[in-house]
């Protein structure tokens, strides 16, 4: 299921990319309407006339938000038009390029669709630019086109197709790539947060301990919510879930220039550089307690007491990183023992 900021996010993409779309495709016809009138080509003016006043047209359909129409008629008239441009001009001209371009915008709409991504709507309109691209080259085999055009008519517009095709290309796949892109981070940042608190899970715990290059000077403690599941057994899961973001908070803002992670349960590690200054590791867990302690718990109106305790230890003798947590953690089952509402170094 997508989230609404992810539909929000593709509907803003949609609706950019619409009238971009529609501010381009009339720049097209208007420098069109200047090569065939300087070339005396009056059908395809007529032609082209009408095409200028579909999309002048088109951009009051945006305003008022009927995407799926103005979907619909942009198909229609880029197909007919290019169609009857190749049909008067000839092959050489290049509006069959224009047609391979409906396979891009049929698999853009698709994937951003905000409905449904059926895939199999963008394979028949690939099939079907197919087919209208070999129908018009067969065509033009054995049908001479209506004009004969002057060598820098068809030199122009065969450039300005070819051109104009990579840049479709490329503007398309950019404007894909800077979505996916976007929803790439978003995922890898989802994936090392913790859902519930929004600290660094301990995926990310341990990324940020591999990238510790000199670990000597540095402290790490486990500190965990005392009698926890009392709390739980007695106010109910969500009163929990209420506590643990409270601690979250109160940890970040107790120690701004650690790295604060949730380890699991009601566990959480902060990871900080004191320089194998033990007072400086103590005092710094510590306050983290001494603000749990002095904070007022409250939910549903009732008034919770919650305490802590954690267990320190500073990095030395090259150990591994899980040693280093399980020495921490063996210091804050002695801080549990001693009492609870410690902090052990």
């Amino acid at each position: 299921m997508q989230s609404i900021e992810e539909k929000n996010a593709q509907g803003r993409v949609v609706v950019k990319t619409c009238f971009a779309t529609d501010i381009i495709y009339l720049i097209f016809h208007i420098f069109y309407a200047i090569i065939f009138l300087i070339a005396r080509l009056d059908i395809m003016s007529y032609i082209n006339l009408g095409s200028i006043a579909i999309y002048i047209l088109l951009f009051f359909l945006l305003k008022k938000g009927k995407f799926a129409w103005y979907a619909y008629i942009c198909g229609l008239e880029f197909i007919i038009f290019n169609i009857l441009a190749t049909i008067f001009t000839g092959f050489n001209t290049g509006f069959h390029f224009l047609i391979i371009a409906i396979c891009i915008v049929s698999f853009f709409s698709t994937y951003f669709s905000r409905l449904t991504r059926d895939v199999s709507k963008a394979v028949k309109w690939t099939g079907i630019s197919l087919a209208i691209y070999l129908g018009l080259f067969f065509y033009t085999v054995f049908n001479n086109p209506y004009y004969a055009l002057d060598k820098w008519v068809f030199i122009t517009l065969f450039t300005f197709h070819a051109t104009l095709l990579f840049l479709f290309i490329g503007i398309y796949l950019l404007i894909f790539m800077k979505y996916a892109i976007r929803l790439e981070n978003k995922i890898i940042n989802e994936s090392r947060t913790d859902n519930l608190t929004r600290l660094p899970n301990r995926y990310e715990m341990f990324n940020y301990l591999d990238s510790i290059t000199d670990k000597n000077g540095y402290s790490l403690a486990m500190f965990d919510i005392d009698d926890f599941k009392q709390i739980n057994d007695s106010y109910g899961h969500l009163c929990g879930d209420y506590i643990l973001k409270e601690l979250a908070l109160i940890s970040k803002n107790s120690s701004k220039d650690s790295f604060v992670a949730r380890y699991g349960g009601e566990e959480f590690i902060v990871i900080s550089k004191v320089e194998n200054d033990d007072k400086k590791a103590f005092d710094l867990v510590d306050e983290i307690r001494k603000a749990v302690e002095g904070y007022s718990f409250e939910y549903e109106s009732k008034k919770i007491h919650i305490t802590i305790s954690a267990g320190i230890e500073i990095y030395s003798n090259n150990i591994s990183i899980n040693q280093w947590i399980e020495n921490a953690d063996k210091k804050l089952y002695k801080a549990k023992e001693s009492g609870k509402n410690k902090t052990i170094i």
